[in-house]
Formats: structure tokens, C-alpha cells, sequence
């Protein structure tokens, strides 16, 4: 699994996040799990280790909404 550090913590874990978003390439985190700071999923670390930044949209559940947080790292 790839790991996923940001520079802070996101509002809640993977269990109330709707859908995570790699930038610049625009990839969705697949099978997402852990926060909320490191996340882990299932994405090949080649497609997202440029990484700068996620787009975070929360589940309805946790008020919807979304949040943008850099991100520190990408490892295997």
C-alpha cells in the first residue's frame, strides 16, 4: 500500500471521506483508509508520487463539504 503524509491533519479519517483527489495529476486514492494525517491506498506509488496536494470531499454523514491540504510525502 502507498502512504500518503500531509502537512496537516485532515478533518476526519478515511471512514468519513467521500473521496480523496491527487493533485496535479487528478487520480482518486483508491481503497483509502487510516488518517488524519497518513492515509494509505491501493494506488501504484509511480501514478501519485508527485503528489502536491489532495482535495478531500466528506461524506454526508460529516457534513459533505470539502478541504485541500498539501501533502508532505508519498511512499511506498
Amino acid at each position: 500500500m502507498t502512504t500518503v503524509t500531509l502537512v496537516q491533519a485532515a478533518k476526519h479519517t478515511a471512514d468519513a471521506i467521500h473521496l480523496m483527489t491527487a493533485k496535479p495529476m487528478n487520480l482518486d486514492l483508491t481503497a483509502l483508509s487510516g488518517g488524519a494525517i497518513q492515509f494509505r491506498c491501493t494506488n501504484a506509488l509511480a501514478t501519485i508520487q508527485n503528489a502536491k496536494e489532495v482535495l478531500i470531499t466528506y461524506d454526508a454523514a460529516h457534513g459533505s463539504g470539502h478541504q485541500t491540504i498539501q501533502v508532505s510525502s508519498v511512499q511506498p
